[in-house]
Order: C-alpha cells, then structure tokens, then sequence
C-alpha cells in the first residue's frame, strides 16, 4: 500500500474517533480563553468609582472598611484585598476564592460583583474543556479521553501536512489549497474548505495540541523539566510555583503589627511600576512565632505569570522578604509555564488569544467538512450502488 494512502487512513480514522470531542474541547476553549476580559467588561460599571469632591481627600483605611464590611455583611468573611494604581478603580475585598466586593475607599460604598453567572458559567465550560463535563474531574476517565483526543489532534496535524502537498506542484494545483474557491459544491467545496482552514491554521493548532497533551499527561509535564534536567515538581497546577515561605525575624518585645496601608505602601516603594497589589489579610500575627504577610504584585506584562510577583513581607515592619520574579525560577518551571499559556495564547496578550481563537474556530470548520467528506466516501458510495 503506498505511503500516502497510509497517512490518509490514519488521518481519517484519527479525525473520526477524536473529531467530536476535538469539536467539543474548541467550542468551549474559545470562550474560557477570554474569561477575565469577560468577568472585566461585565463588571465594567461596578468596579469603578467616582473621583472625590476634594481633590486630595483622604481615603478610609483597610481596617475600617473591613469593619464596615463585616457590620454590614457579616457572611463576607474577608480575606485578602486589592488595591489598584488606577485612582478610579474601586478596592477589591476578598471572600474566598470566589467571594468579591467593590468598596470606594473614599465612600465605603459596598457593590457586589455582577459576573458570578458568568464566573459559574464559564468554570462549567473548563469542566467540558477538561474532561467533559465529568463529576470526578481529575481522575476521570473522561480526562484520559481528552488526553487522547489531544494527542490524536496532534497526529491530524502531522499528517494533514503531509496529505496537503501536491502530487505535482503547479500553480492550478496550489489554487485551491490556499485560496477558497468561487462555485465549488459539495464534495469539491468541503475539501477545499477543509485544505485551505487547516494549512493556514496548521501551525497554532500544532501549538495548541501540543501544549495540550503536556498539560493532559503526567509524562508529558514531567518530560518538560526532564529535557532541561531538573525534577519534576509533584504539582501539575498552580502549586508547582509554591516556594518555601522566608523566615520572619522575632520582633521586639510589644512591637505591633503594621497597618496593611504600610504593607501596601513598602511593596509599591519595591515595584515603582506596579499595576495591582493584593494583600491578604491574616486573622491573627503572632508575636512569638510570626509568619509573613502574604500577596503579590501585578506589574505591566501581557503574560499573566510574568507579571504577577509572589512576594513576602515582615507584618511588623514591612520589610520585602521574599519576592519571585518569573526570571527567578528555574528554566523547566518557565517552560512549563509558557507551555501553559501558549495553550491559551495569552502568553501574548489579547493578539494571541485572538490569533488561538481563529484558530480554534477553523478547527470546527476541519472537524464539519472532515465528517461531511467521510459521509460521502462510506456512505453516498454505498447509496449510489
């Protein structure tokens, strides 16, 4: 059998085993790609406030906002707070992972975030993305089938490439593999659909599926660090940034904790060009065996591990301890982490996500004229007999 009708039967049968679920995981993967500009633009409104009356006025502390938030909403139980160089932008109060409150700081004024419909809306549609919507999530079967549907997507790649090139190259033959065709029907237009979307497409959809099936495959994350000789750290998610927390000096005998207005002001003295500063709030600081104040700074950078720094800081004098800039990790951790974001695109801002999603969509368009050319091999043949 000759080679090229080889890699044709392995690409159909690739494309008809994998093709649903590889529509599935494209459909849902456009959307959840452009979750927080989403969660922004619902909340456009609300998240903003009105520049005070006096020029120069003084805001209200954290402390006292956070006690008007839990007299006014004792459920909210706050945890961290947000605070942002845009001088109209509204604090963020955290509840949770998923609890949020606009506060003005001049006010006090409190408004709840309107995206939670979206947020649960959107976080469903990962579930699909990831393993179909199943309920035991991380060890479903479900996942291995996306795991596979990736690595077969990685195969339609390959040998779709192959399948492209023309027996004879000419610049009739090249017509419609590059360009759409005017007054092709059925057969004849689906596949020039289908070659003209896949090879403009071919290079970020090989991106995306093969970034895919190191996030899909235990062996394909550890392969990532083992290529550039370090151990593979034991965590697939956001756990495998942890670092070992820095120790806080003892302080004096009766020293009192800060004011997190002078956490905020020492982290903003360290980053000058800061955009975002989150600070979580600890229940109690202990004098005797005092751990540091946790958060992070969010600086101007399109990748959102780059930009966002983990820091550190000493709750009685506000001392930087430990801050990590993406620069600061090892090779294999930033691999692993471009690989995570090349997946989405936003490891160039919104033009990749943008640039990822038309890809994505031509893969509906590769999946539909794919099922509608098999239709007519296997059964508009067995109907005209």
């Amino acid at each position: 059998m000759p080679l090229r009708r080889i890699v044709f039967w392995i690409h159909l049968l690739a494309g008809l085993i994998a093709g649903v679920v590889i529509a599935i995981m494209s459909a849902t993967g456009i959307a959840i790609a452009f979750e927080e500009e989403i969660l922004a633009w619902i909340d456009r409104d609300v998240s903003r406030i009105e520049a005070p009356a006096t020029p120069g006025a003084a805001s209200l502390s954290i402390a006292e906002l956070t006690q008007r938030i839990a007299a006014e909403r004792p459920d909210f139980a706050v945890n961290a707070v947000t605070v942002s160089s845009d001088p109209l932008a509204a604090y963020e109060f955290h509840a949770g992972r998923d609890g949020l409150l606009y506060v003005d700081p001049y006010t006090g004024a409190m408004r709840e975030s309107e995206a939670h419909a979206a947020h649960d809306f959107i976080h469903k549609l990962e579930e699909w993305h990831r393993w179909l919507g199943a309920k035991d999530g991380l060890n479903s079967t479900a996942r291995l089938v996306t795991g596979v549907c990736n690595l077969a997507f990685v195969v339609l790649c390959v040998t779709g490439l192959y399948l492209w090139f023309p027996r004879r190259w000419s610049r009739r033959a090249l017509r419609p593999l590059l360009g759409f065709v005017r007054g092709y029907r059925g057969k004849a237009r689906d596949y020039n659909w289908h070659t003209v979307f896949g090879f403009w497409s071919l290079p970020v959809l090989f991106v995306l599926a093969v970034t895919a099936v190191a996030i899909s495959f235990e062996w394909g994350h550890r392969l990532v660090f083992i290529l550039t000789g370090e151990e593979p750290p034991k965590a697939r998610n956001y756990g495998m940034m942890a670092v070992p927390p820095p120790v806080v000096p003892l302080p004096v005998p009766d020293a009192a904790p800060l004011a997190a207005e002078a956490w905020i002001v020492s982290l903003r003295r360290e980053f000058p060009e800061w955009q975002k500063i989150q600070i979580r709030l600890p229940a109690e600081i202990s004098l005797t065996a005092p751990k540091p104040i946790n958060g992070g700074v969010t600086l101007p950078d399109y990748m959102p591990s780059r930009a966002y720094v983990p820091v550190a800081l000493d709750p009685f004098t506000g001392e930087v301890l430990q801050a990590v800039r993406f620069t600061d990790r090892s090779a294999g951790l930033q691999a692993r982490v471009w690989i995570r974001f090349l997946h989405t695109g936003a490891a160039f801002g919104l033009p990749g996500k943008i640039i990822a999603t038309l890809a994505t969509a031509a893969s509906l368009v590769l999946v539909w004229t794919g099922f509608a050319l098999s239709w007519r091999r296997f059964f508009k043949r067995r109907a005209t007999a």
